[in-house]
C-alpha cells in the first residue's frame, strides 16, 4: 500500500486516442488483479488491473464517455465507462459502494507507480495463472 500512497498526485490518465482524460487528486485506497469472468470478457485479457479511490477525488476532464451496466455476483448494478470514440475501458463504480470508483490502471499516464497488493476471484482465474503469495489472493470479492 505505501507504493500507491507515493503516487503522484493529480493521478492522470485517460483512453488511447486522447479524447477522454481524468484526474484524482488522492491516492488510491486498494489495488487489485481481478480475474472474474465479467473483467476477463469485458477486457479479453486473464484479468484486469485496477486500483480505487474516493469518488469525490474522481473527475473526468474532458471527452465523451458511454456506460455499459450489469449486475455484479451479489446483485449489485455496476457501471463501466468507456470512451466513446475508442472504446477504451477507462474506470467502474458499483451502486453498492458509490463511494469508491475502480480506474483501470493500464489508463494511467504513468503506470510505474502502480502496483496491485491483492488478487480477487482467484476461482475463476485462467489455469495458467499463479498468483503471487506476497499478495492478499481471494476466491470472491473480500467485504470490506
Amino acid at each position: 500500500m505505501e507504493r500507491l500512497k507515493r503516487m503522484q498526485l493529480p493521478i492522470k490518465g485517460g483512453c488511447l486516442c486522447g479524447e477522454v482524460s481524468y484526474q484524482c487528486s488522492t491516492a488510491p485506497i486498494w489495488s487489485v488483479n481481478c480475474h472474474c469472468r465479467a473483467c476477463q470478457m469485458l477486457s479479453g485479457a486473464p484479468y484486469v488491473s485496477a486500483f480505487s479511490v474516493p469518488a469525490e477525488a474522481f473527475t473526468v476532464n474532458s471527452g465523451d464517455t458511454i456506460k455499459f451496466f450489469r449486475e455484479s455476483d451479489n446483485g449489485n448494478k455496476v457501471s463501466t465507462t468507456y470512451c466513446a470514440k475508442c472504446g477504451t475501458r477507462l474506470f467502474a463504480q458499483s451502486e453498492g459502494n458509490q463511494a469508491l470508483v475502480n480506474i483501470f490502471a493500464p489508463t494511467l499516464e504513468d503506470a510505474a507507480n502502480f502496483v496491485p497488493i491483492s488478487n480477487v476471484y482467484l476461482s475463476a482465474a485462467a489455469c495458467w495463472i499463479e498468483p503471487d503469495e506476497k499478495r492478499f489472493n481471494f476466491e470472491k470479492m473480500p467485504e470490506f
